[in-house]
């Protein structure tokens, strides 16, 4: 039998040898040069790609089996030591003067707001434990009321009061003191909003409690861990390819990857090791208990994925070999006489694909397609569908009566914009951009609803951008409500019409606009695509130093949140999102907040929510925020221009040798010579003639010791009335005359 496989072998590979050779004997000369060459590069290339695949994999095996029990301690040790920080400052805290003043009030004490905010101050946590708290509780079951961030309240008030019972008797029942939770229970929230005088049992908590005699809890503070925080610490994990699961028994706390949890759940008892998951993938796992939590850290990395990594080197391979194929093709296709016909050809189908997706367009947007044919068309043209859409329409705002006459003339003005629409642009709009009916006319499509929203706003910014800077022409825009069926193309397109007929988009401003037709329609907001535009723009006006513009786009945001109605944890979030979005500006720029903000504005950000009156709202965050970071900037370009003014005086007085005066540098540099003197003090503390002095004494020394020109020559060339004067000059600065110097260091 193996003698057979044998035979049967060698006989396949003699007739695929036989088989090669008459299939390129039946080529001709050209193509047979072509394909050899190309299958003596092919074979050493797939052999040096296999052998650098095998010891990438056994390298980087052994390197991950080496950092995997570095990483778990790291993990541990990062969350464990958190959590020590929360609990330390919790346990200290419930002996301050202010938790004392809390558990003597024998009612909730509305009255005393200054006791109560330093109450609820502490309660919040302090700088130490930033970030890892996300809420927090205090029960004063023994007088019956409740405090939290949300409210306090009387006990009789409770909503959730049953379930709140319960959990005080599963906490009555332990007998310590401090110690940490992870409850499975759903939080209090309906509709994202969370609902009123509830108590929030749910998620990883610290208990810190005093149970009465009777085994009843007299009073408790919990505290709730933010989880986000929590699983932003795992992305750098994830990053270099690790999967980690958190867990408190057998509860699943964090996890980046359900079927690593599952497959350690299914083998903890036996130890770390590699395992594989019913999912066919194997894991190499390695895990820790933390003493603090009681909580455990499990990580883990897919030897799948360092197979899959590996398969980058045959890749690379394949890759070097299609791009010598492709070189040579393009070396023979270089020298073929039909390249231009050709070439030609591929130009014309090109156009005509175009002109079809732009017809496909306007038919749907006539209404013409059902949605069986737009499917139909589409998947003939290649091009993918998605679950939502929106519509962009836009005109350019011309102020000359004439210019808007002439049809013709705006038709051909749209189309140089069609025709120099970047492609980073073109690529994000579906099917493709079209000139409509006097407009342009434009369709995103995404995923969801939301991402759909996201789309838009960076399109409908990068358009404007586009038309503002290299035609300085303003657009009036008009967008869409979301829709999901093509044969609603129509339909968009009539909304983004009416839209643009809207007032905000009237006038002869030149100013850019954009209406939603959700606005038109008077629909309350779900979406937020106009929040987001309207926030980059002030964003933008900030970064331009456009007071102006900035103060009208802030009091527009908060106008709209105001016609919203967003109250509470939403507000604060609103609010807390556009002020990290202004003081990330200077961040951005290299800006340290410490230049622009002293240690007493660092509170102005808890300061600012607190504000419930519009005007006053407007006035603070402009105040003490967007107009600090304003002239923080504008400093800092002034500083950027002065040093660029004093390089290029450097350069001149260097080019020439020190022969330049004041005047004259100040005319070369178009500047005042009083500026050029101001900037040179400031930045270098030397005046004009001080510089002169110092690049005139290299340019002395110079020439002292590498040539053989006389005294008198080196003060011509410096361009001195005498030579007595260059002397003394030298003298001055050098302490030792220039032929004293000139003897010494040839020495």
């Amino acid at each position: 039998m193996f003698k057979f496989r044998s035979d049967f072998r060698r006989f396949w590979i003699k007739e695929g040898h036989i088989r090669l050779k008459q299939a390129l004997n039946s080529l001709t000369y050209q193509k047979r040069v072509f394909c050899r060459l190309m299958i003596l590069v092919t074979i050493p290339l797939l052999a040096m790609g296999v052998i650098s695949c095998m010891i990438y994999i056994r390298a980087e095996s052994e390197q991950n089996r080496l950092t995997l029990n570095v990483h778990t301690e790291e993990i541990a040790g990062s969350y464990e030591n958190g959590l020590v920080a929360v609990k330390e400052y919790y346990m200290e805290w419930s002996k301050s003067d202010s938790f004392q003043w809390l558990l003597r009030q024998k009612e909730a004490p509305y009255n005393s707001y200054s006791f109560l905010r330093q109450a609820q101050n502490g309660l919040e946590g302090s700088s130490l434990v930033d970030g890892y708290v996300e809420d927090y509780e205090f029960i004063n079951s023994g007088e019956g009321w409740f405090l939290n961030s949300h409210g306090m309240f009387n006990q009789e008030n409770l909503n959730n009061k049953r379930e709140i019972e319960t959990f005080l008797e599963e906490q009555a029942k332990n007998p310590a003191a401090v110690y940490w939770i992870n409850s499975s229970s759903d939080p209090p929230v309906v509709n994202r909003l969370r609902m009123i005088n509830t108590v929030d049992c749910s998620g990883l908590r610290l208990i810190i409690k005093e149970n009465k005699n009777t085994g009843i809890v007299n009073w408790m503070i919990s505290v709730k861990i933010n989880e986000t925080m929590m699983r932003r610490m795992l992305s750098s994990y994830e990053e270099m390819g690790y999967d980690v699961s958190i867990l408190n028994g057998d509860m699943v706390f964090l996890e980046t990857n359900s079927d690593l949890t599952k497959t350690f759940l299914e083998n903890r008892d036996r130890g770390t090791g590699e395992y594989k998951s019913q999912e066919g993938k194997t894991y190499r796992m390695n895990w820790r208990n933390g003493t603090v939590s009681g909580l455990t850290y499990v990580i883990g990395f897919d030897t799948g994925r360092i197979q899959k990594n590996a398969a980058a080197f045959i890749l690379a391979a394949l890759a070097v070999i299609a791009g010598f194929g492709l070189i040579m093709l393009l070396v023979r296709m270089t020298a073929a006489a039909l390249a231009t016909p050709m070439q030609r050809l591929e130009r014309y189908v090109s156009d005509q694909n175009q002109q079809i997706k732009e017809l496909l367009m306007s038919n749907m947007i006539k209404g013409d397609l059902t949605e069986e044919r737009a499917n139909q068309a589409l998947n003939n043209a290649n091009i993918d569908r998605f679950f939502a859409y929106r519509m962009v329409a836009l005109t350019v705002k011309c102020h000359d009566t004439a210019e808007k006459a002439a049809s013709e003339g705006i038709r051909s003005q749209y189309m140089t914009i069609l025709d120099q629409l970047p492609n980073h642009i073109r690529e994000k709009i579906f099917v493709a951009p079209v000139y409509y009916r006097e407009k342009l006319i434009f369709i995103v499509g995404a995923d969801s609803d939301g991402e759909t929203d996201s789309k838009i706003a960076l399109l409908y910014k990068e358009v404007k951008d586009f038309i503002e800077t290299r035609f300085c022409l303003a657009i009036a825009t008009g967008i869409s409500r979301v829709f999901h069926q093509l044969h609603h193309v129509h339909r968009a397109y009539e909304e983004c019409s009416e839209a643009l007929y809207d007032p905000i988009n009237q006038g002869d401003t030149e100013e850019a606009s954009l209406a939603l037709f959700d606005d038109y329609l008077m629909i309350k907001q779900e979406t937020n695509v106009y929040d987001i535009i309207v926030e980059n723009e002030l964003l933008q006006a900030i970064e331009k130093g456009d007071k102006e513009n900035g103060r009208y786009l802030l009091k527009l945001i908060l106008d709209r949140m105001e016609a919203k109605d967003v109250i509470g944890i939403e507000r604060t979030f609103y609010l807390m999102r556009l002020l990290t979005s202004i003081v990330n500006i200077p961040s951005a720029a290299g800006i340290p907040l410490s230049a622009i903000f002293s240690g007493e504005q660092y509170n102005i950000l808890s300061h600012i929510m607190g504000i419930y009156n519009k005007n006053q709202l407007i006035k603070e965050i402009w105040d003490k925020v967007i107009s600090p970071v304003i002239t923080r900037l504008e400093k800092e370009k002034e500083g950027e221009n002065d040093r660029e003014v004093i390089k290029r005086i450097q350069m001149l007085v260097k080019e020439k040798k020190g022969n330049i005066s004041l005047n004259e540098c100040a005319e070369i540099l178009n500047y005042h010579p009083n500026y050029l003197s101001k900037v040179l003090k400031q930045d270098k503390g030397i005046t004009f003639t001080e510089m002169i002095a110092q690049e005139k004494l290299v340019q002395a020394k110079y020439m002292l010791l590498t040539t053989e020109y006389s005294i008198a020559e080196i003060s011509e060339k410096l361009q001195y009335t005498n030579v007595q004067n260059f002397i003394r000059f030298f003298k001055k600065h050098v302490e030792v005359t220039p032929a004293a110097f000139r003897k010494e260091h040839k020495k």
